[in-house]
């Protein structure tokens, strides 16, 4: 009796091969949205950083001597590219108002979630 060696694959051989490539497939796609999700993450966080940044700079210099706490109007740019954005600016005195020291916050909220997402820069400054 002889016996032929089949060649190729079986029945269940391929549908074993067809199921570790389904979950690689289901893998790699999740891996993928992960990465870009994200990466939009980091560029929102990035552009209200920058934002942030941007207003704490032309802020501190305004600073009087001495310290003279108080919250200036912080307007959101037009084109901020931020969903259901809001920026406050607050200027303290840590060493009391005879001081010529003054520290200057900036806080910028950003996006749908619940709480939103923020970023904040702060900075000492005294008055020239």
């Amino acid at each position: 009796m002889t016996h032929l060696s089949q060649s190729g694959f079986s029945a269940i051989e391929l549908l074993i091969t067809l199921f570790i490539g389904v979950a690689f497939i289901g893998a790699g796609y999740q891996l993928y949205g992960v990465a870009v999700r994200d990466g939009r993450d980091v560029r929102l966080r990035t552009q209200a950083s920058s934002i942030a940044y941007a207003q704490l700079r032309a802020t501190a210099p305004t600073v009087t001597n001495p310290c003279t706490t108080s919250t200036p109007s912080t307007p959101m740019p037009a084109n901020s590219g931020l969903i259901s954005s809001a920026m406050v600016t607050t200027i303290s005195c840590p060493y009391g108002t005879t001081s010529s020291v003054s520290s200057v916050s900036v806080t910028l909220s950003y996006g749908t979630d619940t709480p939103q997402k923020q970023v904040t820069h702060t900075v000492y400054a005294t008055a020239q």
